[in-house]
């Protein structure tokens, strides 16, 4: 059959693969970009994700600024450690993981 069964993507994973899509690809985000095409308050939708950005703002991987997510040039060879923050089935897997550890 020339049909296979996949998956069908939420609208939840539409607007982490924008957001993932453009910093891997343009290593820059425009904020108000997501918040027009997918309807969201975007600190509000990646609070967590906003918190772990801050660390790596810390480190010197990326910018954060009112309207852009940058990815610095020392960013940019770690682009996908600042692309994992925003990958919710990464986190759930590391919420597991960590969890059955401490059982």
């Amino acid at each position: 059959m020339p049909v296979a069964p996949g998956l069908e993507l939420g609208t939840d994973d539409l607007v982490r693969r924008a957001v993932i899509q453009a910093l891997a690809c343009h290593f820059r985000l425009s904020i108000e970009s997501i918040e027009d095409a997918y309807l969201v308050n975007f600190r509000q939708y990646f609070g967590p994700e906003m918190k772990d950005l801050r660390r790596l703002q810390d480190e010197g991987l990326v910018d954060v600024t009112e309207e852009w997510i940058s990815v610095t040039p020392r960013g940019r060879l770690l682009v996908r450690i600042v692309c994992m923050v925003f990958d919710r089935y990464l986190r759930e897997a590391q919420a597991r993981a960590s969890y059955s550890r401490v059982i």
